[in-house]
């Protein structure tokens, strides 16, 4: 837990540990439609793809498991990591006010 605790920590300050620029590029800049937020097979899908990522015990590991994936997991996948530094940058953020 404290690794993903960093990992967070280090995306919240700009430093992405787990995925490379292209890779936040080409799967942060997809469409959302209401679909995608509301889908429960998505969301299913997703809690899934996070626990199992979360789960694997090592920085290398997560990203062999992210490079294994098929597109359309991976974008859930980053998509979601990248809502999980959101919503710490906003509590953090409120905590300060």
């Amino acid at each position: 837990m404290q690794e993903i605790q960093y990992i967070i920590q280090q995306s919240m300050n700009g430093n992405h540990v787990l995925f490379d620029n292209e890779t936040i590029k080409r799967f942060c800049n997809k469409e959302k439609t209401d679909e995608d937020i509301f889908d429960e097979q998505t969301a299913r899908t997703t809690e899934k793809l996070v626990e199992l990522f979360m789960s694997t015990p090592t920085i290398n590991g997560r990203k062999l498991f992210f490079q294994g994936l098929e597109d359309d997991e991976k974008s859930l996948l980053i998509r979601t990591y990248f809502q999980i530094v959101e919503n710490n940058l906003l509590a953090k953020k409120n905590s300060l006010n």
